[in-house]
């Protein structure tokens, strides 16, 4: 077979993904292609021979990614190569028996797939050691220094949803580990399990630039395409939970005219904040069906984007279940405001309540009226005001109930965005405790752009088309603002 021209190497980025063994290989690869490769368990040497695969493809330019076996026993092979003149050219012209050698084996085949095809090589590492605490590494430097390919060290396994700030003191304790190895040209985290696109771009635009001449230009022109491709995912993405949003915005439910006396009543009712749905069994009913409605478009919608990211599996049934109680409960408040409310006051809002339910008004003499004044606030929190009568003779979700959506609804995307492939079928996982305060802080920062799309769907009567789109514009700006919180040292655009 003859040898590729000039121009076509140039054309061909090829990066050798290496590691020693059951580090996570076939793990990263299944992710970073997107589909199945290999096989992945947790047992070394699962990968015997070197194995190909397009990462990307655009006509102009390919990118290769090799997941080798491996390496196996370092510390008893450096001490043979350590022995002999020149160390590479004798480990590869070996041809040892995979089946009594498989250690020694598995670190030919990988050392041979550097020498023969790597322009840069991905060294992935387990973060849950400590930097230094696993010899092999050191020792695998050593023996990759002998081809003198450039190294881009990968940290796998360092886990999902943990502050800037400690991913950088991670990353940064792991250079300081490597600085002595003149081969290792960055340090970047890149979990298998957890990763976002975000970082995928980030390492795209590393290896641009440790290449030089017409590779650099052809890793330069890959790495725009790789960014397209995500932004496509991205936009597809917005636009998905934008629909959710905008159903959700735009849904309602009629109901019957108020007569005089309980408009009167509700008018004071919403005066001093409570939850004016215990007063009407027809808006009661009105909110359950609109919970059962926005819970099955929230699991048809984490459903949508699974596929949208190229993974398998669904949103379990269970989470209908979740997510409907969810939307259905009214919203919580702290027991330090219970607390500084106290029992007394609790107390007189449940007999307010009461009286309103049987139709009556009892004021005692101001009584019930000092009590409002005092403690309607810690009761409005605490039975939530998620339903609002709009200009149309229809109730609509509330602008408070609207923030909470907006909140899953970006949540559910970073859910499924960082969802790694190679963990196989998507399944749910807690929210990382910073996910929720990064999307909080948003939503609060962008609070009157937010408050301007509920009222031109709830009260200024938008088009569907209209909601929809500036919905959309909201929800991008939002989301690509949560994603720079959460990855301030990668390019979020």
């Amino acid at each position: 077979m003859p040898a590729p021209s000039a121009t076509a190497a140039a054309k061909t980025i090829t990066l050798s993904l290496i590691s020693h063994t059951n580090v996570g290989k076939t793990t990263l690869a299944r992710t970073l292609l997107r589909r199945d490769v290999g096989e992945s368990r947790d047992a070394p040497h699962v990968t015997l021979f070197n194995e190909q695969h397009i990462l990307l493809s655009t006509g102009e330019a390919t990118l290769r990614l090799w997941d080798t076996p491996g390496f196996g026993d370092t510390s008893r092979l450096l001490k043979r190569l350590l022995k002999e003149a020149n160390p590479l050219v004798w480990l590869v012209s070996q041809t040892w028996d995979r089946l009594m050698d498989k250690p020694l084996w598995c670190s030919q085949q990988a050392i041979k797939n550097v020498r023969d095809e790597a322009d840069v090589v991905l060294y992935l590492v387990n973060a849950a050691e400590s930097p230094g605490a696993a010899s092999y590494v050191a020792q695998e430097m050593q023996i990759l220094s002998w081809v003198g390919k450039p190294v881009l060290v990968l940290l796998n396994q360092v886990g999902i949803g943990r502050a800037a700030a400690e991913e950088i003191a991670e990353v940064e304790a792991w250079r300081a580990e490597m600085r002595e190895h003149k081969l290792v040209r960055g340090v970047l985290c890149l979990d298998a399990f957890a990763r976002c696109w975000v970082q995928e771009d980030h390492l795209m635009l590393t290896l641009a630039t440790l290449l030089d001449g017409e590779k650099k230009t052809t890793m330069e022109h890959l790495q725009q395409a790789w960014h397209e491709q995500h932004a496509r995912v991205f936009k597809d993405s917005m636009r998905t939970v934008a629909e959710l949003l905008t159903d959700s915005v735009l849904d309602g439910v009629e109901v019957k005219p108020q007569g005089a006396l309980k408009t009167a009543l509700r008018f004071v009712v919403q005066k001093v904040g409570l939850d004016n749905t215990d007063l009407d069994p027809e808006l009661s009913a009105a909110r359950q069906t609109m919970a059962a409605t926005l819970a099955q478009r929230m699991t048809a919608t984490t459903n949508k984007l699974i596929k949208v990211h190229g993974l398998e599996g669904l949103a379990e049934q269970r989470a209908l279940a979740i997510s409907q109680g969810h939307f259905l409960e009214p919203q919580q408040i702290s027991e330090s405001i219970w607390g500084a409310m106290g029992g007394a006051a609790a107390g007189m809002m449940a007999g307010l309540v009461a009286d309103l339910h049987a139709g009556g008004m009892t004021f005692g003499g101001g009584t019930v009226l000092g009590g409002l004044a005092g403690g309607v606030g810690a009761y409005a929190l605490a039975k939530g005001y998620n339903l609002v009568r709009g200009e149309d003779s229809r109730v609509h979700w509330s602008r408070d109930h609207f923030h909470e959506q907006v909140r899953l609804g970006l949540l559910c995307y970073l859910a499924v965005a960082h969802y790694g492939r190679g963990r196989g079928e998507w399944s749910e996982t807690a929210v990382p405790p910073i996910w929720d305060e990064a999307t909080k802080s948003v939503i609060e920062h962008r609070a009157a752009s937010w408050d301007n799309v509920w009222r031109l769907a709830v009260e200024r009567n938008g088009s569907p088309a209209e909601v929809r789109r500036e919905m959309e514009n909201v929800l991008r700006e939002s989301a690509l603002g949560v994603l720079r919180r959460l990855y301030p040292s990668a390019r979020v655009v």
